[in-house]
């Protein structure tokens, strides 16, 4: 089916949205090091003076919900992708930790307001939610994938004062041009979602609860494997840095920290195969059983990364980011199934407060984790979070066992 005019103006505004705030997300991460040789801080203080940042992304999750359900998500976009934008470009003028920190929690606090409203717009306009969850993941995925690359090529080349200016004007003109292009936000299943809103609320709220437990977890896991990545290639693989110190004999500072966002970004890459593969399944099969195999299939993945390193880190990771960024338009899916639609952006709000609030705590765990040295802890840690994120979807199965739960525009109220 293919989508229609108003549908792909939805993909575009949102995709656009998304692509940013996660190349605002995982930005900083990716030039830590830099910023760590630049300044002379350790890791660790460098790393925490993102902790309001990713606490904010998570926190600002729900009011942004509230805001949305009561204004219109375009807007909302709009506004969020101006303050990111205004944030970034503060960060690349900040000196002292407070600066830093002021500045990347204005980043956090923009990027906040993408899940709540774009989910809940592409939730209620698409005909095919699933798909469009999906592809709208590849342009989350593309986001992750080149904010490494990006950051680190612009912070190889002009510093990294530079790499976040760039990116604050891409959030300024994002803003601006997120309130030229007209969008009918009118849902397309409003007959469906009110009968669907008529049965069974407890129930369905219940079924809701469990999934915020997982995702509270899986947000956990997430932010910790996110913010050592680049870290864990830079110090655990040596290819890519010797190609890349052969083919540049006159300048070898930085070549490290280049190679490792390089592998990172083809790494987060694979996760759009995956966005597709997540996206076409939840049209068509249930949505729990896709929950529960997703998280299950990049357990054992996360688990090998802290032992290996070299090219099997490389595949190890690449196959998690498959699995673990693959099952969000499932996981999205869930909430809508779960909720009414007249709360859906207050729901997704909830969401990303659990997933990524929660997960910004994340940040003083891999710190305590990495105080030898080494990454394993960090990993060993992730992987008993996934089981858990594993645990929590095989309680959602067996408590709704008989309820189908498929992601269809016009689907039977659940009992």
């Amino acid at each position: 089916m293919a989508f229609t005019p108003n549908e792909k103006r939805v993909v575009t505004v949102t995709g656009a949205a998304h692509f940013l705030t996660h190349l605002y997300e995982l930005t900083f991460p990716a030039i830590a090091l830099t910023v760590r040789d630049d300044l002379g801080w350790s890791l660790a203080e460098v790393l925490r003076l993102s902790f309001l940042m990713y606490l904010l992304f998570g926190l600002g999750a729900l009011p942004m919900g509230l805001w949305t359900d009561r204004w219109r998500a375009r807007g909302v976009l709009s506004v969020c992708m101006l303050g990111a934008g205004v944030g970034a470009l503060l960060v690349s003028v900040s000196r002292t930790p407070t600066q830093f920190v002021a500045a990347l929690g204005l980043v956090g606090l923009g990027i906040s307001g993408y899940h709540p409203a774009g989910m809940s717009l592409l939730s209620r306009t698409m005909r095919e939610r699933g798909r469009a969850l999906g592809w709208n993941g590849v342009f989350g995925n593309l986001g992750s994938a080149t904010a490494p690359f990006i950051a680190g090529i612009l912070a190889f080349q002009l510093g990294w004062r530079a790499a976040y200016a760039f990116l604050g004007v891409l959030g300024v003109v994002a803003g601006i041009l997120g309130f030229v292009l007209p969008i009918d936000e009118r849902s397309v299943s409003s007959r469906g979602a009110r009968a669907d809103e008529s049965h069974g609320s407890r129930t369905r709220l219940g079924y809701f609860a469990i999934v915020c437990v997982a995702m509270m977890f899986g947000g956990f896991a997430y932010r910790g494997v996110s913010l050592v990545v680049p870290a864990t290639f830079q110090q655990n693989t040596t290819f890519l840095t010797t190609l890349l110190q052969r083919l540049d004999t006159e300048s070898l500072r930085g070549v490290a920290n280049l190679a490792a966002t390089v592998i990172a970004s083809a790494v987060y890459s694979v996760g759009i195969l995956g966005q597709i593969l997540g996206g076409h399944l939840a049209d068509r099969y249930d949505l729990r059983k896709l929950y529960l195999g997703f998280h299950a299939a990049s357990l054992p993945f996360v688990a090998i990364m802290a032992f290996v390193g070299e090219w099997a880190l490389v595949l190890a990771a690449a196959a998690y980011v498959f699995f673990g960024l693959g099952m969000q338009p499932i996981e999205n899916s869930l909430v809508a199934r779960f909720t009414p639609e007249r709360w859906r952006s207050t729901s997704y709000g909830i969401k990303f407060v659990l997933n990524f609030g929660i997960g910004a705590f994340a940040v003083y765990g891999v710190s305590a984790l990495h105080r030898d040295g080494s990454f394993t802890a960090v990993y060993v840690a992730v992987a008993a979070v996934v089981f858990l994120v594993c645990a929590a979807s095989a309680a959602l199965l067996y408590r709704s066992r008989g309820v189908p739960v498929l992601n269809e525009a016009a689907i039977e109220p659940l009992s």
